[in-house]
C-alpha cells in the first residue's frame, strides 16, 4: 500500500526528493513561483542518475497557497501526511526578523489551516532555526513557535520539535533548520539518530568535509568558475581558509567591539570541515582548489544539497541560484521519511499523547531575551517591536 503525501511550499522539491528516496509517494505539491514548478515539471518521471523517478502522476499546483483548498490538493486521493516549509525569510537572523509581522511569516497559519483541513494521519513542517526565537505579535521571543505548537496540540496532533544539522545525516555541508513531527494518534516518532558527528566516535563517523566533497564532485567545466577580481584577489590572498573580510559591526553592551560579520561574498571556505550553509545567491563561498582560488559553482551548490547532478533547473542564473541555494537538503527528507514511513505502517490506535515543550528551545529563548535586553536600542528588531 502506498503511503501518500501532499506538499505545500515545495520550491524546486529538495525536501521532497529525499521523501519520495524513502518510500513516499507525492499526490500533489504546491508552489507560488512559476519558474520552481518548471523545473518540477521538468524532472517528472524519467529516471534519474541516481535510480529513481520523482514525482510521477503528482499534480503541481503553481498557485498562492491563500486561494488553495483542500479540494485542490487531493481529488479524492486518500492522505497520509502533509509537509510543508513557509518561507522562511520572516523568521531569519539574517533579514530583518518580522518574525509574523512579514506577511511571508503570516504563512505559518496557511500551513495550519491545511492541516486542519485535511486532517491528515501526521503532518511534517520545517523551517529555519530562527523560528525558535521567532518574536510574535506582542514581540515575545519564542512566542511564534510556542503560539504553533499549541495551535497544532488543539488540532489534535501530538507535537515533536527539534534543531537538525544536516551534516549530522552524511551532508558535505552545515545546514540547521527546525522540524515539527505531528501525529494524529500516539506519539510522533523520535527524531532519527545522527550517525555523523563534529568529532569521530561520540554518534558515528566524522562529519563529511567540503574536501571530501570536491575530491569527489569537484567541477571540472572550466566555463563555470567565477575567479576574484584583480583588487579583491589582493584583499583575500593573506585571508586563512575559514575566514573572511570582517564588516565593522557596532558596538553593543555585551559586545564592545561590535556584533560584527563576514563581508558579503568574502569568505574562504574551510576544506577540513563541512561546507557553510550554501545560500540562494550566484555569490557562493570561495573555495582554494586545484591551484585557484574560485567560488563553489552552480553544479557543486546542487550536489551539496543532495539533487541528482542530472536535475534540471529551470530559469535565469539568478533564479537557479534560488531555487537550489534556498531548498531543503534531501538527506532531511530520506533521514525523517523512513521514520515517518515506520510510523504510518504500524499507526498507533491511541489518542495523541502531549509532548513538552523541548528544553533546548528554552534555552535558546532564555539567552536570546537576555541578549535583547541588553542590546537591543542596536538592534533591527528594536524599532519593529516597540510601541
Amino acid at each position: 500500500m502506498s503511503l501518500k503525501y501532499v506538499s505545500l511550499f515545495c520550491g524546486a522539491g529538495g525536501l521532497d526528493i529525499g521523501l519520495e528516496r524513502s518510500g513516499l509517494v507525492p499526490i500533489s505539491l504546491c508552489e507560488i513561483e512559476k519558474c520552481f514548478c518548471d523545473t518540477i515539471q521538468k524532472n517528472i518521471g524519467w529516471k534519474h542518475c541516481d535510480g529513481h523517478s520523482y514525482f510521477t502522476g503528482a499534480k503541481i499546483i503553481n498557485a498562492d497557497i491563500r486561494e488553495v483548498n483542500h479540494r485542490d490538493l487531493l481529488d479524492g486521493e486518500t492522505l497520509d501526511l502533509v509537509v510543508g516549509g513557509p518561507p522562511c525569510q520572516a523568521f531569519s537572523s539574517s533579514g530583518k526578523q518580522l518574525s509574523v509581522l512579514d506577511p511571508r511569516g503570516a504563512l505559518v497559519s496557511e500551513f495550519c489551516r491545511i492541516i486542519d483541513s485535511l486532517k491528515p494521519k501526521m503532518f511534517l513542517f520545517e523551517n529555519v532555526r530562527g523560528l525558535v526565537t521567532a518574536r510574535d505579535r506582542f514581540g515575545e521571543p519564542g512566542g511564534v513557535i510556542s503560539e504553533l505548537l499549541n495551535i497544532l496540540s488543539e488540532m489534535g496532533y501530538s507535537c515533536r520539535a527539534k534543531l537538525l544539522n544536516s551534516a549530522d545525516y552524511g551532508s558535505y555541508q552545515r545546514r540547521v533548520r527546525c522540524f515539527i513531527i505531528g501525529s494524529r494518534n500516539g506519539e510522533p516518532p523520535l527524531f532519527p539518530h545522527p550517525s555523523f558527528d563534529k568529532v569521530a566516535g561520540l554518534l558515528g563517523g566524522k562529519w563529511k568535509t567540503l574536501g571530501d566533497f570536491l575530491s569527489r564532485y569537484a567541477d571540472t567545466v572550466a566555463a563555470n568558475f567565477t575567479y576574484p577580481t584583480e583588487a579583491l584577489m589582493e584583499q583575500l590572498k593573506d585571508i586563512p581558509s575559514g575566514s573572511g573580510i570582517k564588516s565593522p559591526g557596532k558596538a553593543e553592551a555585551t559586545r564592545p567591539g561590535g556584533h560584527w560579520g563576514y563581508r558579503q561574498g568574502t569568505f574562504i571556505a574551510d576544506l577540513g570541515t563541512p561546507a557553510r550553509t550554501v545560500t540562494g545567491s550566484a555569490s557562493q563561498d570561495w573555495v582554494r582548489w586545484g591551484g585557484n582560488l574560485r567560488r563553489l559553482t552552480f553544479n557543486e551548490v546542487k550536489r551539496l544539497q543532495g539533487f541528482p547532478e542530472d536535475w534540471i533547473v529551470q530559469g535565469n542564473k539568478s533564479q537557479q541560484f534560488r531555487q537550489i541555494g534556498n531548498a531543503v537538503p534531501t538527506v532531511f527528507g530520506e533521514a525523517l521519511g523512513h521514520i515517518i514511513v515506520s510510523h504510518l505502517k504500524e499507526f498507533p490506535s491511541c489518542p495523541p499523547v502531549q509532548i513538552d515543550f523541548p528544553e533546548s528551545f528554552k534555552g535558546y529563548i532564555a539567552y536570546t531575551k537576555k541578549d535583547h535586553a541588553r542590546n537591543s536600542e542596536s538592534r533591527v528588531i528594536h524599532k519593529h517591536f516597540s510601541g
